[in-house]
């Protein structure tokens, strides 16, 4: 057994914590969006199989008017024609999911015109007097249980889990692979390469999830007790009985506040928001300690493409996201994809592709993919006080592109008699081009501007780079200029603008900030309440009363 030895790194997420190591194997072969059509088919006909397999087993539980709604539904999956547009959509070489999600979205606004057209043509009633029922209705809600069905299906395939409470110890760690493990038993990470500003550290950040980077290669083996301070940047193999009972210093954080002392906004301070990743981070916020939320990273949201692609599963989670609110604003940012986020299925992680095809790009790239959210997001907003943040915008035309998808989706959901309102487009500013030309963007109804990007754009130097990310902290004059020029603008325009990323959590950032004229602050729950205090703290002395 190898004895103690240490590793110093780049911290990257502070906090201690000592648990067995856990070195990560080789992602799985990415499935891809483009790609040959050989294996997107083998999935997509893996998918319907098990979805008949399925309707069957219910069949053989169900009544006699179930068990023949659920046989025409397996004779709609048995039928080719049905899945022929799919796979002509996967040999043009798209992915399993977004062809067979896009194919049956177009087989039921079909269905849907013609029933349109009958509508127009007759006006049935039965025996009672009650409108008769609508084969053409019946047929669309059938096609939509099974696009769901199969969905869900296709989503089967998940990366496996690590122990809980373990240590993770890789090259780097996807932000999926993170969302998708339970950290609550504690655990941490120690990575070869990494960054402290890339996307897993900022949701380490979040979570209170120690972190190191740049360690090289980490000694041990799997089950090895692994200790990481991620305050110091070290990793301790083998740490002795005293430094394994050292517990970690709770940070400020990270201390809970009484849930019972409500906080209402101060005059002349930015709005404090909160910022979800997942919808386990609203497990532990108190809606009362906060003015709503400022920013949901939607992308982190799904696992897998096939659930990205299901309009249920995006209402799903944004009706939990309102509940839990009690009436309070959200703003969510549309899927942000491309760059370094992957999402299995449909965009495969490619950090060197930063100035590629990422964010809006993608979205109107993937037009399908945006009609999908865009919906979810329109019935959502019908639900309670929802924003629209539209990823990476660079020139107007694609603001405009946006908002006309929108409106006919809009159109779409109201020929289809679903609750639906549109709610306000504003765009995230993170690229230079769009910061300083705010006042060409008129049609967005906000800004929110996303330091991590901006600065990394600002700076032309990758943040998650560790060779060139010092940069960033080096350029950040030239950020504080440009984001006053943004406040004034937007101030200019009388459109709100507010902030999130690192800065906006950093709380000795926070009067520099407030003197800016941010209208909001959206920073990760635990982080919320050292930067209420630092803006208190930064508030001016108010005038002296006389006698």
């Amino acid at each position: 057994m190898a004895g103690r030895c240490e590793r110093r790194g780049q911290p990257a997420s502070p906090g201690r914590a000592v648990g067995p190591l856990y070195r990560a194997g080789e992602p799985p072969a990415p499935s891809g969006l483009v790609g040959s059509g050989g294996e997107p088919r083998a999935a997509l006909a893996a998918a319907v199989e098990r979805a008949i397999a399925e309707l069957r087993a219910l069949t053989a539980e169900a009544d006699a008017d179930s068990a023949g709604i659920l046989d025409f539904q397996i004779e709609l999956l048995l039928d080719g024609e049905l899945l022929a547009p799919a796979l002509a959509r996967i040999d043009r070489g798209e992915g399993a999911a977004l062809a067979f999600a896009a194919a049956m979205n177009e087989r039921i606004d079909e269905v849907t015109g013609e029933a349109d057209e009958a509508d127009s043509e007759t006006d049935e009633t039965d025996e009672t007097g009650a409108a008769a029922p609508d084969p053409f209705a019946l047929r669309a809600a059938d096609l939509m249980d099974l696009q769901h069905r199969v969905l869900d299906a296709l989503a089967g395939r998940t990366r496996a889990d690590f122990p809980s409470g373990a240590v993770y110890v890789g090259r780097d760690m996807p932000p999926s692979v993170f969302l998708a493990h339970d950290w609550s038993a504690g655990g941490a990470i120690a990575l070869g390469a990494g960054s402290a500003a890339s996307h897993v550290a900022l949701l380490a950040r979040a979570r209170g999830v120690p972190m190191v980077v740049g360690l090289g290669a980490v000694p041990g083996e799997t089950g090895d007790p692994l200790l990481v301070d991620g305050t110091r940047g070290l990793v301790c193999l083998h740490p002795d009985g005293g430094e394994m009972a050292v517990a970690p210093a709770p940070s400020p954080e990270s201390t809970p506040v009484p849930a019972s002392v409500p906080v209402p906004p101060a005059a002349g301070r930015p709005g404090l928001f909160a910022t979800i990743d997942t919808l386990a981070d609203l497990d532990g916020l108190d809606p009362a300690r906060v003015d709503g939320v400022g920013l949901v990273r939607t992308e982190f949201l799904f696992a897998h493409a096939a659930e990205a692609l299901s309009e249920e599963r995006h209402v799903a989670g944004y009706r939990r996201l309102i509940e839990a609110l009690g009436g309070k604003p959200a703003t969510l940012r549309m899927l942000d994809l491309g760059g370094d986020k992957a999402l299995p299925g449909l965009a495969e992680g490619d950090p060197a592709a930063v100035l590629g095809l990422r964010g809006v790009r993608f979205l109107l790239a993937y037009p399908d993919l945006a009609r999908i959210q865009a919906r979810a997001l329109m019935r959502a907003a019908a639900l309670g006080p929802l924003c629209v943040l539209l990823p990476m915008v660079t020139v107007p035309a694609e603001l405009a592109a946006m908002a006309l998808l929108f409106e006919e989706e809009a159109a779409r959901l109201a020929r289809q008699g679903v609750e639906a309102r549109l709610p306000p487009l504003g765009i995230m500013v993170e690229v230079p081009a769009a910061a300083l030309t705010l006042d060409l963007f008129p049609q967005a109804a906000f800004f929110s501007v996303g330091t991590n990007d901006l600065m990394q754009y600002l700076a032309a130097a990758a943040r998650d780079n560790p060779a060139v990310a010092p940069l960033c902290a080096g350029a950040e004059t030239a950020l504080f200029r440009l984001l006053d020029h943004i406040c004034a603008s937007a101030r200019a325009m009388g459109r709100p603008v507010s902030l999130c990323g690192d800065l906006a959590a950093r709380p000795e950032a926070a009067g520099r900030l407030r003197a800016l004229g941010f209208d909001g602050l959206s920073v990760p729950p635990g982080q919320i309440e050292a930067v209420r205090a630092a803006l208190a703290a930064a508030a001016p002395n108010p005038p002296s009363g006389r006698d």
